[in-house]
């Protein structure tokens, strides 16, 4: 472990313990019901990961890519100039000796729920909240340790003595804080996460989910800069904005979203078990059972309103021995517990095989004695012996499969799925459908690229491959952000200032100040509120097709939140917000 984090932890700690005996003696959990979390995160996991496969020497420099560009190097990749982004031809420029890999998903798992075994003889439970990153509530840790620092320093002892690898350690009443506190290797004092997560930059939203990321670049424009910046901000006004996105970006920011466990619905026990009447050695056999298992499992959850996001894997071995996993899964479903459950089959392997585990030690003394017994009685040499199967994580084979939903919460919209039950009943419906009235007559919505409403939008009859005539994933520089319009429209109406003038639009910005909306039906509604207007080129280089707009979103005394556009000199009505 390098000693730059780890000292700067161990002075949070040693200032902890010189204090009196007060605080000394302060509990795990919170003295303000806070309940604590630990996360320890490996820096430059996939770079560990990649090297840990290919058995590369920790001195080998190493770089990650994904989709061209590098995502993760080691510390001697670093060293050498590589750089996060890099493409792989200046990788090869700045450093040629660099063992360049492609990123892998499943051997970031399998290694890292391999590695963490260590940690089951030690905590009661603990959470993969990702390749690289696990969560520790520390009450559960209450009865073992005094208090945090002997927790964490006995902790990561365990898991370097184990692994070999880098760990940075970070605690902080919620599971977010505790992830941005292990970016800095930081303790935060129970009740001041909120203070804490007030000086991280609006971009550590990242580190929350795809979901929260695509608010960013939006938070950045509207002039957030920090995560305090937006948790000053009306909740109601930033869920009424950004809908579900934003309301839990808000409540990361504010230090109540993303709680442990504890904190999460669990009425019940939900569980499903699967025991095999031969038993297996194969993990992608165990894979292929437990995608119906899984979907029981999954079924249900559904059925009593709740969501499932952590989700516990116990495999059986003949031998009575067990591995228990909780993992977090952010889109589950029965392909994703399905990875899950293979990565830790194999990763139970490695870690009973790693040199120096006592399940190797037990194995490598037991297979010893049989060897030195046999050759006494039949005085020949022993023969060479072949290595473990790759697959084979238990010399009798796994006989039982479970899985349990570990955290279970309410959705954020009570409505059930069309597809959660019955179907082939729904399928079999809107192919008879199409069939009687063609395939046009069921389409399916979905988004493509573009810079109006009325661009975006992409229907694709039912079960056929969508075909976006724009790529959704080009630059579009001055597409609208999200929220999208409710409803898209393209009504003709007069923008109008005070005296009744019509309100001109240029380059520059408006010529006047918009006070009223005129409609084709001759109703009025006054603008009480109005956003600074943006002008868009598109099709420039087709004369034909060459369109230039100026876009203004409004609201209108009646509450009404509208987006409004003037082309050719004409205003339109564009879209309507709800």
């Amino acid at each position: 472990m390098s000693a730059d984090p780890a000292a700067g932890l161990a002075a949070g700690l040693a200032t902890a313990r010189s204090e009196p005996s007060s605080v000394r003696s302060e509990p795990i959990t919170g003295g303000d019901g806070h309940r604590r979390t630990l996360v320890l995160t490996v820096p430059d996991w996939s770079a560990v990961a990649a090297a840990a496969e290919h058995d590369l020497s920790p001195r080998t420099p190493v770089a990650v890519l994904s989709a061209g560009k590098v995502i993760a190097a080691n510390a001697p990749a670093r060293a050498a100039g590589i750089a996060l982004g890099n493409n792989k031809r200046a990788v090869g420029y700045r450093c040629p000796e660099a063992h360049v890999v492609a990123w892998d998903e499943d051997v970031d798992n399998k290694h890292f729920s391999a590695g963490v075994g260590a940690l089951e003889e030690l905590v009661a439970r603990f959470t993969l909240l990702g390749p690289g990153t696990l969560a520790i509530p520390l009450d559960s840790l209450k009865h073992g340790y005094a208090d945090e620092p002997s927790a964490v320093e006995a902790l990561i002892s365990a898991l370097v003595s184990a692994t070999g690898w880098e760990f940075f350690p970070g605690i902080a009443d919620t599971v977010f804080a505790a992830v941005l506190a292990a970016g800095q290797a930081r303790r935060v004092e129970p009740g001041e996460t909120v203070e804490f997560l007030a000086a991280q930059p609006i971009t550590t939203l990242e580190y929350a989910g795809a979901g929260a990321t695509e608010l960013i670049d939006t938070f950045t424009q509207l002039g957030l800069r920090t995560l305090g910046d937006l948790a000053a901000l009306d909740a109601r006004d930033v869920t009424s904005r950004f809908a579900a996105l934003g309301k839990h970006a808000h409540d990361l920011a504010a230090g109540t979203g993303w709680t442990p466990l504890p904190d999460h619905v669990r009425e019940e026990r939900l569980n499903v078990e699967l025991g095999l009447d031969t038993p297996t050695t194969r993990s992608d056999t165990l894979g292929f059972l437990t995608r119906q298992l899984a979907a029981d499992l999954l079924t249900k959850v559904r059925r009593r309103g709740l969501v499932c996001t952590q989700i516990t894997i116990e495999l059986l071995a003949v031998s009575g021995q067990a591995s228990h996993r909780t993992w977090r899964i952010e889109d589950m479903n029965e392909n994703t517990i399905a990875d899950r459950l293979r990565w830790q089959a194999e990763g139970w392997l490695a870690g009973a095989t790693r040199p120096g585990s006592a399940r190797a030690r037990n194995r490598s003394t037991s297979a010893r004695r049989d060897k030195t017994s046999a050759r006494r009685d039949k005085e020949e040499p022993a023969p060479d012996e072949p290595g473990p199967d790759p697959e084979d994580f238990s010399e009798e084979g796994i006989i039982a499969v479970g899985l349990v939903a570990a955290e279970l919460t309410t959705p954020i919209g009570a409505t059930k799925s069309l597809f959660d039950e019955n179907t082939g009943q729904v399928t079999h419906t809107l192919e008879r459908l199409q069939g009687l009235f063609g395939p046009d007559s069921v389409l399916v919505p979905g988004l493509q690229g573009g810079w109006d409403p009325a661009e975006t939008n992409l229907w694709t009859p039912w079960q056929q491959a969508a075909s976006p005539v724009r790529n959704p994933g080009a630059p579009w520089p001055g597409a609208l952000h999200a929220p999208r319009p409710t409803t898209v429209d393209h009504l003709p109406i007069d923008v109008l200032a005070v005296g009744g003038r019509p309100v001109g639009a240029r380059p520059t910005g408006l010529e006047s100040v918009p006070f009223t909306i005129r409609f084709p039906t001759g109703a009025t509604e006054d603008i009480v509120d109005y956003s600074g207007s943006w002008p868009v080129e598109s099709g420039w280089w087709d004369p034909e097709r060459a369109t230039y707009r100026t876009r203004l979103q409004v609201v209108t005394d009646s509450g009404r939140a509208l987006l409004l556009s003037k082309e050719n000199g004409q205003w339109y009505l564009t879209g309507r917000y709800r």
